[in-house]
């Protein structure tokens, strides 16, 4: 039997994981991935949890909100059915899901970002603003704009010409001028600032500079 005693890191970017896809393989190991139903948003992650084996599990939000029924929790892995929880005198046991369920909801093969046209650095009061700026203006789109050199963030309605608008400069490197366009609701992050790389391949790049977690989100065609 082994067993994995879990951080509250390890939990947060869990958290987060459960808003971008409901449904977890983890593998053995310490890499945790994930990929959005659309799959146009990878997430990965290396912690310092080491996992013994490879499980599934169908309702992510379910077995954390049996977590925090533990102030800190410990994973006994003795089945390839079911973990046992177990802190503070309390257990609960939980079956794993079918595999085959949950294989969609586990990227198997790294991403190969092909290099970036636009880069920079965002901190997390420059992304809250954003997001509170979109949800304010009902703007779906974010358009990495470069010009001349200059670097900004606009939010736009790409279907509507008269919509309103919302910009944020941001200091970078580009290889040019363009304009290229995400959804805002595909990015789904965890809270920290990140280095930003967009390609004109339409894919971004989103590393933490804190933790090793990455996610690479699908730009609009």
């Amino acid at each position: 039997m082994s067993n994995v005693s879990l951080s509250n890191q390890t939990i947060q970017v869990l958290k987060n994981y459960a808003t971008i896809n409901s449904s977890i393989l983890i593998r053995e190991g310490n890499e945790l991935k994930t990929i959005s139903v659309g799959e146009n948003a990878i997430a990965q992650y290396t912690c310092r949890e080491e996992f013994p084996q490879t499980f599934g599990i169908y309702d992510l939000n379910q077995f954390l909100a049996g977590l925090s029924l533990f102030e800190t929790p410990t994973l006994e892995f003795e089945s390839p059915s079911y973990v046992n929880i177990r802190g503070g005198g309390r257990s609960a046991k939980y079956y794993f899901s079918d595999p085959e369920i949950t294989l969609k909801s586990a990227p198997n093969k790294d991403v190969k970002f092909p290099g970036a046209d636009i880069q920079f650095d965002l901190t997390q009061e420059e992304w809250m603003s954003i997001q509170k700026a979109a949800g304010i203006y009902n703007l779906p789109d974010l358009v990495f704009c470069s010009n001349g050199g200059e670097i900004s963030l606009d939010l736009r309605d790409s279907e509507n010409d008269t919509s309103n608008a919302y910009s944020q400069t941001v200091v970078g490197d580009t290889t040019g001028d363009y304009e290229l366009t995400i959804k805002v609701e595909n990015i789904r992050l965890h809270p920290g600032d990140y280095s930003v790389k967009v390609s004109k391949h339409l894919i971004s790049e989103w590393k933490h500079q804190k933790l090793d977690l990455t996610y690479y989100i699908a730009l609009e065609p």
